[in-house]
């Protein structure tokens, strides 16, 4: 519910902020939607995961984020990659397997990145990059670079080795490093309630003499104030925060899934809680979003989308001689 509170908040940030968050978040989803269509279509070869009511987190992020800050994403952050400078064209060029692609056609799923924009290319192995982004952020610092890292993961990495002795490194030498935690209330198929007995998982930051916080995840000003203060904070005086945000993931964890295992009462507290539309809610009550304006933006997405597709589906598939090309760097 959007409160006094809330709605104070978007006020009291640039109009131009909340215009970027919300294009961000629709751009994201409506590039899932599309994707969804190509999947369904027979056109994508392999899985197809969107971050379908998880939009606000990411587009937080990358709008409070800088230059040389560092990411290690994960599989629902499409909204990250595009606010970091990645395009609509590149991402269906990748979830198409063309050669134009970032991955050259090797990859038509979400194994990706751009490291001039800071965007390290994720691997499916939970908590894995944690310590990635963290060793690349402690070389910034000592490069002299005033840069944060910040690393998504779901509650299920919670549950893994590498969680823990990724932030145990990052708390033991101070890395400016912020974790994520996308509590999206399933690792697959399996509940919460399943994975640990702490009330938040926040509370675990105690145990790494750091910081914890919990926000709203599907609340874009509180999850933005609140990602904009820590990233402040820990640039300021280095030391890693763990974040936990709580959101839902309005899908099964693939678009082979038909997630039968989550309550419908539970998704449809979460559709009530839509991001996209509590942004378009709170910021028409702060008087920032003209309904003109609004399907404006609407017309121009759909537009650069539809010109994104229609151009990647008439590029080419990479050729076999192509095989070791980009296997190792060359000498």
């Amino acid at each position: 519910m959007w409160t006094l509170e809330t709605v104070q908040k978007i006020a009291a940030v640039e109009p131009e902020t909340w215009i970027r968050i919300l294009r961000l978040m629709i751009q994201a989803r409506r590039v899932d939607e599309r994707m969804i269509k190509l999947c369904r279509q027979g056109r994508i070869r392999g899985g197809s995961f969107t971050g379908i009511g998880q939009e606000a987190i990411s587009a937080a992020v990358a709008v409070a984020s800088q230059p040389d800050d560092l990411f290690a994403p994960c599989i629902r952050n499409l909204a990250l990659h595009l606010g970091r400078g990645e395009t609509p064209l590149g991402v269906f060029r990748q979830i198409l397997g063309r050669a134009t692609g970032p991955t050259g056609g090797r990859d038509g799923n979400v194994h990706y990145g751009n490291l001039a924009h800071g965007v390290y290319t994720m691997i499916s192995h939970l908590g894995s990059m944690i310590s990635v982004v963290a060793g690349a952020t402690m070389a910034k610092r000592r490069q002299g670079k005033e840069s944060v890292g910040v690393a998504f993961v779901g509650d299920g990495t919670t549950s893994t080795g590498d969680f823990h002795e990724a932030l145990n490194f990052a708390s033991v030498f101070d890395i400016p490093l912020l974790v994520i935690i996308e509590n999206n209330h399933y690792a697959y198929s399996t509940p919460t309630s399943q994975q640990y007995r702490c009330h938040r998982l926040a509370d675990r930051a105690v145990g790494y003499g750091i910081n914890g916080y919990s926000a709203d995840g599907n609340n874009p000003a509180e999850i933005y104030v609140t990602v904009r203060d820590i990233m402040d904070d820990i640039r300021a005086n280095p030391r890693p925060a763990l974040l936990e945000a709580d959101t839902m993931r309005m899908r099964g964890h693939g678009e082979h899934d038909e997630a039968k295992y989550v309550p419908e009462e539970l998704l449809q507290v979460y559709r009530r809680r839509d991001p996209i539309e509590m942004a378009i809610r709170g910021m028409q009550a702060a008087k920032l979003l003209p309904d003109e304006q609004l399907k404006t933006m609407e017309e121009d997405i759909a537009a650069e989308i539809d010109r994104a597709v229609r151009q990647a589906l008439s590029e080419e598939e990479p050729m076999a001689d192509s095989l070791t090309q980009g296997v190792y760097r060359d000498a």
